[in-house]
């Protein structure tokens, strides 16, 4: 078969490069680049060359098997590799001390790590009720509100720092954040009695991209093709550019924006019902800002971490800091609701950040679904409650396991799927 992919991020690759040697793929991405949310800038420093990733710019190799297995597989080995002990500070911009100061080592004595109290208990209760919620299924629907009422926080301390970090990861406002699936929430939560673990890749994701790419050797990659329509053409699909070209396909993946995603369906017949759960979805456009001056880090040094968030009014804003992973003052920051800018910026790059309500989390249930004999997938952002790299390959490898189940790399995975 020729499989049409439109998209060229984590996900859209990942289904390339799993269907290479069973299928011909062709693959559009309307921008200029590979890659989507992972975007790689290259610096240097002391007269050295660093990458810095304004996207996607962690993965828990341990709690990633799919990517874990993937990017051995493209050749990305221990070598590429950072590993990192995570750290938080949440901070008010009206206040000189910290609100909440988490570990940064498992023995750590230098910083003021915050150990009591009822917004750190409630912290704690919310990590602990997470890992419970994944064990047991818990419905999406119930929202982070829900639980933060039913734990008497309305209006607290609490309340806000549980608020803070969906809402530095999602655009939204504090407030907003009540409304976002709790299961959702929690699956980004780590435990703030314990310094979490994750890793970088030395190169930054844009090499994982490369190598993905590479791999699919036998694929024809299309950038600056915008996908502006999908008809039906007899047992087949037609793929119709913003240019103008038509590309006859078997079987279409779409690896898009939801919205992007319900734009080219147009009048497809039959597709009503996927155009109205791609409807659904929600996007919060963010902005991120590489740059050398210390710009949304506390003023104690002391407290520094590689999530730095800071609490203003209605907004929740996050700078990372890369001296843990690579050793130098480089910082990463959101700048969508924040007074002043850094004084020494390097880059900058917008994003789309999903938002998982119950409601575009029902309806991601219904994009993954996969039918027998289905010819249109959807992936990435469209099928995934929780948005991460790990989240797209494994709907990647869902789509791939549909459409080629004899495939040699889709049988090497194929255990990790619900029931493979």
């Amino acid at each position: 078969m020729r499989i049409g992919v439109a998209g060229g991020g984590i996900a859209g690759l990942t289904l390339a490069w799993l269907l290479e040697g069973s299928h011909e793929v062709l693959l559009l991405e309307e921008r200029d680049r590979l890659g989507g949310n992972a975007d790689s800038v290259l610096t240097t420093e002391n007269g050295l060359p660093r990458v810095v990733d304004l996207g996607v710019r962690e993965t828990p190799v341990e709690a990633s098997p799919v990517w874990q297995h993937v990017g051995a597989s493209v050749g990305l080995s221990a070598e590429h590799l950072v590993p990192v002990t995570t750290s938080r500070v949440v901070s008010d911009h009206r206040e000189r001390s910290a609100l909440w100061v988490s570990p940064a080592e498992p023995a750590d004595k230098a910083r003021r790590v915050t150990t009591d109290g009822p917004a750190y208990q409630a912290m704690l209760r919310l990590a602990r009720e997470s890992s419970r919620w994944e064990a047991e299924g818990m419905s999406w629907d119930v929202t982070l509100g829900d639980v933060l009422d039913a734990w008497a926080l309305r209006g607290s301390l609490a309340e806000r720092l549980l608020c803070a970090l969906p809402a530095a990861l999602h655009g939204t406002t504090v407030r907003e954040a009540r409304d976002l699936s709790a299961r959702a929430v929690g699956a980004a939560f780590s435990r703030p009695d314990r310094a979490a673990r994750t890793t970088y890749l030395r190169w930054g994701t844009g090499s994982l991209v490369q190598a993905l790419a590479a791999g699919a050797r036998s694929a024809t990659v299309r950038v600056n093709a915008a996908l502006r329509v999908v008809r039906r053409a007899g047992d087949g699909f037609e793929l119709v550019r913003e240019s103008g070209d038509v590309d006859q396909v078997d079987a279409v993946a779409l690896a898009l924006p939801a919205d992007r995603a319900r734009s080219v369906l147009g009048g497809l017949p039959g597709a009503e019902a996927w155009k109205d759960a791609l409807g659904a979805v929600e996007y919060r456009e963010v902005t991120y800002v590489l740059h050398r001056d210390p710009y949304g880090m506390p003023e104690d040094r002391n407290v520094w971490s590689t999530a730095n968030i800071t609490l203003d009014g209605s907004w929740s804003e996050t700078t990372t800091w890369y001296g843990p992973s690579l050793g130098l003052d480089l910082f990463v920051s959101r700048l969508d609701h924040r007074s002043g800018r850094p004084r020494e910026e390097l880059a900058r790059s917008s994003f789309r950040a999903t938002l998982p309500t119950p409601r575009a989390c029902r309806a991601r249930r219904t994009l993954g679904a996969v039918g027998a004999g289905q010819r249109l997938l959807f992936l990435g952002h469209c099928t995934t409650p929780v948005e991460t790299q790990e989240a797209a390959m494994t709907s990647a490898l869902v789509a791939a396991h549909h459409l080629a189940p004899r495939s040699e790399r889709v049988r090497r995975l194929r255990h990790y799927l619900q029931g493979g």
